[in-house]
């Protein structure tokens, strides 16, 4: 009896062992354990009373901060921190309570209680979404520094003293009440990471309207470039871009100032800009500019697709035929070709995109909704299947589009920037039915070294 109560027992523990070590080997494989991810550890959090010996900033021409009242700050206002500790920084976010006239601080670290504390101090006026990692900001946002701040920590209560004064230039535009404007040529900040202590900056197409004074809202940004110190306004109903180069002081650093908004009558000190004009040695071409709207940036585009005199001057080959479109050219070939291009240019030529594309073949802004590139009237701009006799046909032998844009319809197709590893083409080519060379016709997607009789390209640049 006993016997067989150990041979059971024995069984039990037989059988408990394989389960254990069972489940052991599906839970802790190596796969497993290489995924396990640590749990996320956030940053420690302090709260503290804030002494803050700072005017509330303002902007002008000198760049300098005014005195005001020490209640002048609005309920709400943050002051964003950086506190030397030794040689690291420990980061905090201020905030200031209209109703107790009082800053309460919280910052990620630990500040020991000292007297001569070394920090620096931001300030974002008109600032967009913020949290405790980051602050999102706009070409509308008031930027305001002092990196020479100082603090001292004493019984939970952290003093901070500090002179903030602008970080960029601001302007406003002035023209008729509530016109739309389209500007281009300004840096502006977009982002602010206090874990990190940076600033993130783009140039973007700001797009604004003045109010029912004729003023817009102020612009706050700098020139990236020093040595191309230009502002460009873009008139989307002429399709033309005003092109002025300033001095140092137009977007200095606590400059403000207006500037009047160009018009085809008025435009003083503006240069008009409705294409550019380049030369290979003896062989000159034209690039159109396509200004954008709130969809589309503003870019140049060619006149007319690239011909082999064109090819030939870059490429040194010998095509026959100097008007022609160029043809029988790989995507491949068309890189090559390109690099070359900006090499004896200084440009940054590219293809365009499809969505560009069909903007400028549309007619961009001035657009009148045709059905082919220029007309309703197949024949008066495009060379088809209908009156091209099979063959391609010098450029610039057909009407225009409405941005003075030839040939966007037939002759040859037209490559387009390749998003992967192939191409699309538009706008058809010489034996295509009419049906085939609309403004909304385009083809079936290519390999980038294959080449057709049919298929040229285009060129871009910005």
């Amino acid at each position: 009896m006993y016997n067989t109560y150990l041979k059971a027992m024995k069984k039990l523990h037989y059988l408990v062992s394989f389960v254990v070590m069972t489940l052991i080997s599906v839970s802790c494989t190596s796969d497993d354990i290489d995924n396990l991810e640590p749990p996320t550890k956030e940053r420690e959090v302090h709260y503290a009373t804030m002494e803050f010996n700072s005017a509330k900033p303002s902007f002008d021409s000198e760049g300098t901060t005014r005195a005001v009242a020490a209640d002048a700050w609005d309920d709400g206002s943050k002051v964003y921190l950086q506190f030397s500790v030794g040689n690291s920084l420990v980061d905090g976010v201020a905030e200031y309570s209209k109703s107790s006239s009082s800053w309460t601080i919280e910052y990620y670290g630990s500040l020991p209680i000292t007297n001569d504390g070394q920090c620096e101090a931001y300030y974002f006026e008109n600032a967009g979404e913020a949290t405790y990692r980051s602050v999102s900001l706009t070409n509308a946002t008031a930027i305001f520094i002092d990196k020479s701040s100082s603090y001292s920590v004493e019984d939970n209560t952290v003093k901070v003293t500090a002179n903030l004064k602008p970080m960029t230039g601001r302007i406003r535009m002035k023209g008729s009440a509530l016109q739309e404007f389209f500007l281009d040529g300004v840096t502006c900040y977009t982002n602010y990471n206090l874990e990190s202590n940076t600033f993130e900056s783009a140039a973007p197409s700001i797009i604004s309207t003045t109010e029912k004074d004729g003023y817009s809202n102020y612009i706050y940004g700098f020139f990236a470039d020093e040595d191309n110190r230009e502002l460009i306004f873009n008139d989307k109903e002429n399709n033309v871009s005003f092109v002025r180069t300033f001095g140092s002081n137009a977007l200095g650093v606590g400059k403000s100032g207006y500037l009047d908004i160009p018009t085809l009558d008025k435009r003083s000190g503006w240069t008009t800009v409705k294409f550019k004009d380049y030369s290979i040695g003896k062989v000159s071409f034209r690039m159109i500019r396509v200004v954008g709207n709130a969809s589309y940036y503003s870019f140049f585009i060619g006149e007319t697709e690239v011909t082999q005199a064109l090819w030939n001057a870059v490429m040194n080959t010998n095509l026959s035929g100097d008007n022609l479109p160029v043809a029988n050219v790989s995507y491949n070939d068309c890189l090559t070709f390109i690099a070359k291009l900006n090499a004896k240019t200084g440009e940054n030529f590219r293809l365009p995109t499809a969505s560009e594309w069909f903007f400028a073949a549309q007619g961009g802004n001035l657009t009148q909704g045709y059905t082919y590139s220029g007309s309703n009237s197949v024949a008066e701009v495009a060379w088809y299947s209908g009156n091209s006799n099979s063959s391609r046909h010098d450029v610039k032998t057909l009407k225009p589009n409405e941005l003075e844009i030839y040939d966007m319809s037939g002759n040859v197709s037209e490559m387009t920037l390749a998003s992967g590893n192939s191409f699309s083409y538009y706008g058809g080519y010489y034996s295509d039915s009419q049906n085939y060379v609309k403004c909304s016709s385009y083809s079936s997607n290519s390999s980038f070294t294959s080449a057709s009789y049919a298929i040229g390209l285009r060129l871009l640049s910005y």
